[in-house]
């Protein structure tokens, strides 16, 4: 049961994104002496906001909270719900979901919380024993990196999955969906069936030792002049809910340069930036590179080279992009930006042998549609075979 005891208590829902519309439904009884009063409050929710989904009962009475339910009536975007019993001091969280448009949660009368998809199913309970898991094996035969120190993708490299590319969506981009064919190449994640994807583990060798980095790229380019020395404006569509959160906003989510075919640059190069909106919506933000090896553009960069921005001070997130500026002319070769989410980090200390990496229960949540590629930060300038295998669990 949920109590509401006090002219103070009251329940809350916090809504991490503004969507159309969270509709919130919830029934309660309320006990003076011996007289029982039923009761019933509907909310519609239409902001990122602390909202009161059930007031205070009155002085000297009791309200039991029977039942709590709540949709994300929205037709394209992800919303963080948060329930909570605050007090008038304490807020407590109850729970929290991440509702894709279309889905519900529900609290019932014996305390137990339910999560239900758009067509009403229910999720399965993520404990032990009710889970789905899969091996997902990887193998690439990478080519050799610029220098030691740089990142290097092996998303063009042959293997397993074979080569992956931007294709030509041009310079406003398209987002990603690893199920799809323009995105065949990326490691093969079959979207969850009833429940949720979470990798749980990873196991990596490598012929050099390496730093292996698994991400999952949101939106990709094509298309830019890699002789325009001014900005070359970008519009993005909006990004697909797979960002921390399972939303659009970009949280956690940064931001990378591929090199496609081989750039004539002669000289490294920090002086490329970004401007960008952040994950909060803050526009005008500006995404850097600094000299140094691993976080600006080798001389003549290979095909799979890639670099990572810094982003601005205390941002967490990349919402969109809206100009590359390269203050330097790249001379020839072709490049890409890329909007990603960091999923896993393994190192490959001792070559040739397995290293193994387990992680956490629940596990990495991987959203439907996740496209995953793999980088190294080279350890050699040494072409490198790699293997291993990911850990996969439906829950």
């Amino acid at each position: 049961m949920l109590l509401l005891t006090s002219t103070s208590d009251v329940v809350r829902l916090i809504t991490g994104t503004a969507t159309t519309t969270i509709e919130v439904h919830t029934s309660f009884v309320d006990v003076s002496g011996t007289t029982i009063t039923p009761g019933r409050t509907n909310t519609r929710i239409t902001t990122a906001a602390t909202t009161t989904i059930v007031a205070s009962p009155g002085a000297s009475t009791q309200r039991n909270v029977k039942a709590i339910y709540c949709t994300n009536n929205n037709a394209g975007t992800s919303c963080v719900v948060s329930v909570e019993h605050f007090d008038g001091t304490s807020a407590i969280e109850l729970m929290s979901f991440v509702l894709l448009p279309g889905e519900n949660l529900g609290y019932r009368e014996d305390g137990s919380w339910v999560h239900r998809d758009a067509q009403g199913a229910e999720y399965p309970a993520s404990g032990l024993g009710n889970y789905g898991g899969k091996s997902i094996p990887f193998m690439k035969t990478g080519t050799a990196p610029d220098v030691a120190g740089c990142w290097y993708c092996t998303s063009k490299d042959a293997g397993y999955p074979g080569a992956w590319a931007p294709g030509t969506p041009g310079v406003n981009g398209r987002v990603t969906d690893g199920t799809t064919t323009a995105d065949f190449g990326c490691i093969p994640i079959p979207n969850a069936a009833t429940g949720s994807n979470y990798l749980t583990a990873l196991e990596m060798s490598s012929s050099v030792a390496q730093t292996n980095d698994f991400f999952d790229v949101l939106w990709v380019n094509s298309g830019l002049v890699v002789t325009t020395t001014t900005a070359q404006a970008i519009t993005t569509p909006a990004l697909p809910a797979r960002d921390i959160n399972g939303t659009t906003n970009g949280e956690g989510c940064t931001i990378a340069l591929l090199v496609t075919t081989v750039l004539t640059n002669a000289a490294a190069n920090a002086g490329i930036t970004v401007s960008y909106t952040n994950s909060k919506g803050v526009a005008g933000r500006t995404a850097n590179l600094s000299a140094i090896a691993g976080s600006q553009l080798p001389a003549t960069a290979v095909v799979g080279t890639i670099i990572w921005f810094q982003m601005a001070a205390g941002d967490t997130g990349v919402q969109s992009i809206q100009s590359i500026t390269l203050t330097t002319t790249l001379l020839t070769g072709a490049i890409s930006l890329m909007i990603c989410r960091d999923i896993s980090t393994i190192g490959t200390a001792t070559v040739n042998v397995s290293t193994p990496k387990v992680i956490g229960v629940p596990g990495i949540r991987l959203y439907n549609g996740t496209c995953m590629l793999h980088n190294i930060l080279a350890s050699a300038t040494t072409a490198t075979f790699f293997s291993g295998s990911l850990a996969v669990m439906e829950k």
